[in-house]
């Protein structure tokens, strides 16, 4: 598995829900979501506290009341264009001895707004990306599009490369 940077949420030209874009190198993951997950995401990349937890909030403080880190989220098979991941998380003891490992089947969507929320990395299969990835520099001029006709609710992810290393 590789790690992958969360670019934004975008809304795709044509499509009618949100779209989470996902890189790795050169390549980039659309994850269409519903809009309950994008509101939940987009609310984390702005680092926005609602006033009373959201359920991806009530989820990490419940995980943290039972001793439990989300260690990643692991995107790591796409069937019939759904996408699957797991979160790992460990569960550690009073002593804060690692107990045991979990893995739980989780929808990207979910996974992502909580790695969001607790700082934990995104994978995903190289497969994946192989079988779905598509090449950063033929997206841009989509979402470039999209954004100077005014139809993109949301944020346009950064597709340049001149902040990384």
């Amino acid at each position: 598995m590789v790690q992958a940077e969360i670019l934004g949420i975008t809304q795709v030209q044509g499509a009618g829900f949100p779209t989470v874009l996902l890189r790795h190198e050169e390549r980039v993951l659309l994850i269409s979501i519903g809009l309950p997950e994008a509101s939940a995401i987009q609310l984390a990349l702005l680092e926005e506290k609602p006033p009373r937890p959201m359920t991806h909030d009530l989820i990490c403080n419940i995980l943290a009341g039972l001793r439990g880190n989300v260690l990643s989220v692991n995107i790591y098979k796409l069937e019939e264009q759904t996408f699957f991941a797991y979160l790992s998380i460990e569960q550690t003891n009073e002593q804060g001895e690692v107990e045991q490992l979990l893995r739980v089947d989780a929808r990207p969507s979910d996974g992502i707004a909580i790695a969001l929320r607790v700082g934990c990395p995104i994978y995903v299969e190289e497969a994946v990306l192989d079988e779905a990835g598509h090449d950063a520099a033929m997206l841009r001029p989509l979402f470039e599009e999209a954004s100077e006709e005014g139809d993109d609710e949301y944020e346009d992810g950064d597709m340049d490369d001149e902040d990384e290393n």
